[in-house]
């Protein structure tokens, strides 16, 4: 049988934990066991990425390294899903990401889904848009320049694994800048629903439903209180519902930023 693998990794590329919540949340969800690990020792800055000391079941203390950890995880029906996870590598990242696809290809994946999140101009009381792209072909809209500039490893794993045969799709979420300090369920459920796209089993997603309209709720009470906040949320609303128009341009929406910024400076 085929496996699809799914890999996400904490940091840079992780806007509102989007990412890593969508592999969190397949683990809870669906039967699952480790089959498979990259050492930390030679990919990690431990004073960015510190190991953690707890006490086991057992009584013990023991060392939680950072590494990088494959589970395998069985849905009711369908393919079975390698579930890559861990922190942005700070070192090596050709070497490790060559480590991750030696064992993706010793557990028989046939096809990659890579997760990244990133902070946008986006509002949180609309569907937070998704993009999807195949490593191997580019993209070309009407109107619109591919992006440049810096890259993280979800993006180099991502070309390694197309190079070595293995299908690849890219999705990426985007995540309100203005509540980019805690997690986003509403970017994890629009993550999720793009996957589901690729899987046989219906994802049980009530609880995170429930926790994506708590979350908006949430930011809908912080507008509220903070009239700043709540002009700009309208300005970013009325752009994406406009969207194709002049006024919703990438300039306009900066433009808009910009003055929200600038209020908040004056009245500080």
């Amino acid at each position: 049988m085929s496996r699809i693998a799914i890999t996400a990794f904490s940091g840079w590329n992780d806007a509102g934990e989007a990412a890593t919540g969508v592999i969190a949340h397949l683990l809870e969800v669906w039967p699952s066991r480790p089959v498979g690990a990259v050492d930390a020792e030679e990919f990690i800055d431990f004073q960015v990425n510190r190991p953690e000391i707890r006490t086991d079941e057992s009584g013990q203390r023991v060392i939680d390294w950072p590494d990088t950890q494959l589970h395998l995880i069985t849905p009711p029906e369908g393919p079975e899903i390698v579930a890559v996870i861990g922190p942005e590598p700070s070192l090596h990242w050709k070497r490790f990401c060559d480590e991750v696809l030696e064992q993706l290809q010793l557990l028989g994946v046939t096809s990659v889904i890579s997760l990244g999140a990133l902070l946008a101009d986006s509002p949180h009381s609309r569907p937070l848009p998704v993009s999807a792209q195949r490593e191997s072909v580019p993209v070309k809209e009407p109107g619109q320049e591919q992006y440049s500039g810096p890259i993280g490893v979800p993006t180099i794993l991502a070309r390694r694994t197309e190079s070595a045969g293995l299908p690849t799709t890219s999705l990426w979420v985007q995540v309100p800048h203005y509540v980019s300090q805690n997690s986003s369920p509403k970017a994890v459920l629009g993550l999720m629903r793009e996957v589901q796209d690729s899987l046989r089993a219906p994802i049980p997603l009530d609880e995170l439903i429930e926790d994506a309209e708590a979350w908006e709720r949430g930011v809908d009470e912080l507008a509220r209180t903070d009239e700043d906040v709540a002009e700009y949320v309208r300005r970013l609303e009325q752009a994406q519902d406009a969207a194709g128009l002049p006024e919703a341009s990438g300039d306009a929406i900066a433009k808009e930023f910009e003055q929200f910024l600038r209020r908040r400076r004056e009245r500080d």
